[in-house]
C-alpha cells in the first residue's frame, strides 16, 4: 500500500513520502526507511550515484577488485559460485568466472554479460536451483539458492539462482543431510536456513545453518555430526560479535540454532512462586525477548534487566555479556537461576548448582547446548518511557555530568563519581545516552532514553504509565506484521526475530555497508547521526502507547558497534576522545563517522567466570557506525 503525498521519479529510482515514512522502489524492492522527508530527494539520487558508480568502477580493468573495495566483493559474492579462470575483463564474460580482488580473495561473477541464466551451483551439469518453496516462502535448497531477481523474471522459480556456497559432499558445507534435514531418510527433522551469516551482514560463512524442532531433533543432529567428526556450533538470533560463532574458515562447522525450538513442559514457558514471594519465568532458551515479554509484560512483570531492542535470543544473552542501561542492574545473565542443557552427547540435565551456574553463564557456547533458562521476574505497577534531550552549552565535563545527573536524573551513586555537574534526583532507574558529535562542534546534542518506575514516576506525566489496555493487540500486530529477508522470502516479524534477528532497517531500500566509495562526498554522515538522535522520542512514544515494556526498538539500522568498559571518574574523557575521533575523520576520504556516541552504566555483579570486567558500577562507551560510509 503506497500513501503518496510526494512523489519524485528519477530513472527506475522513485521515492515516494508522507511525514517520516517513505516507500522507495528500486528494482521492485519496497522497504521503508527512517530518514525525514527531506532526505527523500538526496537519497534517490544517492541510489542512482551507487548504482552507476557500480556499473562503471567495481573493477580494475584486468577484472579485480580494487583493494579492500567491500561494494565490489560484495557484489561478486552475491553471484553463484564455479570453478573458472580468473583475472579477465568482467565486462566481456559469457560464462560463470572466477576473478580475485587485490587482497587475494576470490570472488565469483557469473553471468556478468547478463545473457546467461545459471542454476547449476557446482558444475556437475544437474540444476541445483530454480524451484521456489512455497510452502515456506523461500527458495527450495537453501544451502545453494538464494531470491536474487533479474530484470526478465516472470516467476519466483527463475529469481531462484545459485549462491556462492557450493562445497564437496564430504564437508558439512557440502553434506546434502544438511541441506535438507527435513527429507525423508535424515536421522533429524530441522529447518534448513542456507548459510551462516551474522545479523550485521559482515560475517558470511559458508556453514550450514540448521534449527531442529525438539530434543530428538538435536540428538540426532549431534550424533549425526559425531559420526561424520563435524564441529558443532550454536548460534542465536546472530547479534554476536562476527566469528564468535564461526569465522567461516573450517569446512566441517555445522551452526545450530533453537529458533524452530519448542521445548517441553515448563521449559517452553511457565511462572512459579518462591517462598520469598517473588516469581520466577522458565522460558525455551530459542525464544527472543519479544517472547518472553509478551507472555509476563500483561501480568505486570519485567526481568530486572533487558536490551533496548527485542531481537537477541534469551540463550544468546545468557551465553554473552549482554547488558542494557540499567544503573542498579548489570549483564542479564546475572538474574538467571536455572538452566536446561544438552551435553555434546544428547544427555539433558538441569543446572541449578550456583557454583556451576558461574560457568555456564556467558559461556559462548563452549559448554553445550542451553535449551531452557529461568528468570528472575520483578512487578513494576508502574513504568515511564520518556526521552529528555538538550545542546549542551558547551563541551566540558560541567556540562556532561549535570546532563546525566540533572537532566536525566541517573539514579548512580555520588562516591563513584566526580563532583561536576552538581546532584540530582536520581530518580531514574535506566537511561541509554546518545551524542551528535557529527553536526554539535562546541555544543552537541545529548539525548537519552530513560525510564522511571513505581514512586519515582512524574505525577503529571503525560502518557502511558501502566498496562496499556489493548497490550495483547500490541504485542500481536508486531509479531504477525509480514517482512522480508533478503533471499529468505516473505514471513512475520516474529519469525524472522528469532530465525536471524529481524530484518535490519535500510537507508533508501540500500544496504548503507555497500554504497561505494564515491558516495562518502556527499553530506550524509552528519544527516545520518542527526536523524538517528532525533527519531528516538518518536520510538519511545510509539513503543509506550503499545505495550510500555521498556523496550524502544523493534528494528535497527545494520551498523556495526563496540564498547569499553570505563571507570565512571573517566567517563568524560572516554566520550571526549571519541568525539575528537569523529570530528577528525570528516577530514577523511577513506572513512567518515556517522552515527551519534552512545554510552550508559550499569552495576555488574560477579555472577560469570569469563565475564569481561570485575563486579562493581562501570561506564560503557560505545561507538556505532555504517562500516563504509
Amino acid at each position: 500500500r503506497i500513501l503518496a503525498q510526494t512523489a519524485v521519479t528519477l530513472d527506475s529510482v522513485t521515492v515516494v513520502g508522507k511525514g517520516k515514512r517513505h516507500l522507495v522502489q528500486l528494482s521492485k524492492a519496497r522497504v521503508r526507511t527512517l530518514v525525514s522527508p527531506e532526505m527523500g530527494l538526496l537519497l534517490a539520487w544517492t541510489c542512482l550515484f551507487a548504482v552507476g558508480a557500480a556499473l562503471a568502477t567495481v573493477v580494475e580493468e584486468d577484472g579485480t577488485c580494487r583493494a579492500n573495495d567491500v561494494s565490489c566483493r560484495a557484489a561478486a559474492l552475491q553471484k553463484p559460485v564455479r570453478r573458472a579462470d580468473a583475472g579477465v575483463n568482467l565486462m566481456q564474460l559469457k560464462k560463470p568466472t572466477v576473478v580475485t580482488d587485490a587482497d587475494g580473495v576470490e570472488l565469483v561473477q557469473a553471468n556478468a554479460s547478463g545473457q546467461t541464466e545459471y542454476y547449476d551451483c557446482d558444475g556437475d551439469g544437474v540444476k541445483d536451483c530454480g524451484k521456489w518453496d512455497y510452502s515456506m516462502a523461500m527458495c527450495s535448497n537453501r544451502l545453494m539458492c538464494g531470491h536474487m531477481y533479474k530484470l526478465g523474471d516472470l516467476t519466483l522459480d527463475q529469481s531462484c539462482r545459485c549462491r556462492r556456497c557450493a562445497a564437496s559432499p564430504a564437508t558439512a558445507q557440502g553434506d546434502p543431510m544438511l541441506k535438507e534435514p527435513d527429507a525423508t531418510g535424515v536421522p533429524f527433522k530441522a529447518l534448513p536456513w542456507g548459510v551462516f551469516k551474522n545479523w550485521a551482514d559482515h560475517m558470511e560463512t559458508c556453514a550450514p545453518w540448521v534449527m531442529p524442532h525438539e530434543d530428538n531433533d538435536l540428538r540426532g543432529l549431534l550424533a549425526y555430526a559425531r559420526g561424520k567428526g563435524y564441529k558443532v556450533r550454536i548460534s542465536g538470533a546472530g547479534h554476536s560479535a562476527g566469528g564468535i560463532v564461526t569465522d567461516g574458515k573450517d569446512d566441517s562447522v555445522v551452526v545450530v540454532s533453537l529458533a524452530e525450538y519448542t521445548a517441553p513442559g515448563e521449559w517452553e514457558f511457565g511462572i512459579r512462586d518462591m517462598p520469598d514471594g517473588s516469581k520466577r519465568a522458565t522460558a525455551n532458551a530459542g525464544w527472543t525477548q519479544f517472547d518472553l515479554y509478551e507472555r509476563i509484560r500483561p501480568l505486570g512483570f519485567f526481568v530486572p534487566a533487558q536490551t533496548a531492542g527485542y531481537f537477541f535470543s534469551l540463550g544468546g544473552i545468557v551465553a554473552n555479556s549482554v547488558h542494557r542501561g540499567s544503573y542498579r542492574a548489570g549483564f542479564i545473565h546475572s538474574y538467571i537461576t536455572r538452566m536446561r542443557v544438552m551435553s555434546f552427547d544428547g544427555t539433558v540435565k538441569i543446572i541449578d548448582d550456583e557454583e556451576e551456574m558461574r560457568y555456564w553463564r556467558c559461556s559462548f557456547g563452549l559448554l553445550g547446548i542451553i535449551l531452557g533458562v529461568e528468570l528472575q521476574l520483578e512487578y513494576r505497577e508502574q513504568l515511564q518511557m520518556y526521552s529528555v534531550d538538550r545542546k549542551l552549552d558547551a563541551w566540558n565535563a560541567e556540562e556532561f555530568w549535570k546532563f546525566i545527573k540533572q537532566t536525566a536524573e541517573a539514579d548512580l551513586p555520588a562516591e563513584v563519581l566526580p563532583a561536576e555537574g552538581g546532584q540530582g534526583s536520581r530518580k531514574s532507574w535506566n537511561g541509554e545516552f546518545f551524542v551528535d558529535f557529527m553536526n554539535g562542534g562546541e555544543t552537541p546534542q545529548v539525548i537519552s532514553y530513560s525510564q522511571k518506575a513505581n514512586h519515582s514516576v512524574d505525577p503529571d506525566f503525560d502518557g502511558e504509565l501502566g498496562i496499556p489496555e489493548n497490550v495483547h493487540e500490541g504485542y500481536a500486530y508486531m509479531k504477525n506484521k509480514r517482512v522480508a529477508e533478503d533471499g529468505r522470502g516473505w514471513m512475520t516479524w516474529g519469525e524472522a526475530a528469532r530465525r536471524d534477528g529481524a530484518p535490519p532497517i535500510k537507508i533508501a531500500g540500500v544496504d548503507v555497508n555497500d554504497m561505494l566509495d564515491g558516495i562518502k562526498a556527499l553530506p550524509l554522515a552528519g544527516l545520518l547521526s542527526k536523524a538517528a538522535v532525533e527519531e528516538i522520542p518518536g520510538f519511545v512514544r510509539r513503543m509506550s502507547k503499545r505495550v510500555n515494556d521498556g523496550f524502544f526498538l523493534t528494528y535497527s539500522p545494520a551498523a556495526l558497534a563496540a564498547a569499553y568498559f570505563v571507570e565512571p571518574s573517566k567517563a568524560f574523557a572516554a566520550m571526549d576522545y571519541l568525539r575528537k575521533v569523529q570530528l577528525e575523520s570528516k577530514k577523511s576520504k577513506d572513512f567518515v563517522w556517522n552515527l551519534p556516541g552512545e554510552f550508559r552504566f550499569l552495576n555488574v555483579q560477579d555472577s560469570a567466570v569469563l565475564q569481561p570486567v570485575k563486579a562493581g558500577i562501570w561506564f560503557n562507551a560505545q561507538m556505532i557506525s555504517f562500516a563504509d560510509l
